[in-house]
C-alpha cells in the first residue's frame, strides 16, 4: 500500500509540466508589464525602466503586477525545483519511468515493456524509489 507522501509526490509530478508552463507564461506576463510601463529593463530585473510612464497612478499599479507576477513565478518554479530535487536522488532508469509515467502520462504497461518488467513490479519499485527518496 503507497503511503501518503509517495500519493502526493505522485500528484505534484503530475501538476509539474503545469508547473514549468505556468512560470512560463508568468515570465512572458512580467516582461508585458515592463514593455507597457515604457522602459526597456536589460538583464538586470532590479534596473529601473529607461521612461517613466507618464500617468503615476498606472506606473505604481503596473510595478504592483509585476511583484505579485514574479511572487507567482516564484512559487511555481519552487514546486518544480522541489519535484526536481527529489527526482535527482532516483537512480536513473527508475527515474525516466517515474518522469515517464506520471508526468508524460505513459502507461505503467508501456513503460514496463520497455523496462522488461512487470507493471506491478515497476509499480512497486517505483513506488519504494519515490519513498526512499522523500525519505
Amino acid at each position: 500500500m503507497q503511503t501518503e507522501e509517495v500519493k502526493a509526490f505522485k500528484n505534484e509530478l503530475r501538476n509539474y509540466n503545469y508547473y514549468l508552463h505556468k512560470a512560463i507564461t508568468l515570465s512572458e506576463e512580467i516582461e508585458e508589464c515592463y514593455d507597457r510601463l515604457g522602459g526597456v529593463r536589460g538583464i538586470d530585473p532590479s534596473k529601473e525602466p529607461l521612461h517613466i510612464a507618464p500617468n503615476t497612478e498606472m506606473e505604481w499599479r503596473l510595478r504592483d503586477q509585476i511583484e505579485a507576477y514574479e511572487a507567482e513565478k516564484a512559487r511555481y518554479t519552487a514546486k518544480a525545483n522541489e519535484i526536481i530535487r527529489i527526482l535527482d536522488r532516483i537512480e536513473r532508469p527508475l527515474r525516466m519511468a517515474i518522469k515517464a509515467v506520471y508526468a508524460d502520462g505513459q502507461t505503467v504497461l508501456k513503460v514496463s515493456d520497455w523496462m522488461y518488467l512487470s507493471p506491478s513490479g515497476l509499480k512497486r519499485r517505483m513506488d519504494n524509489a519515490i519513498k526512499k527518496a522523500l525519505g
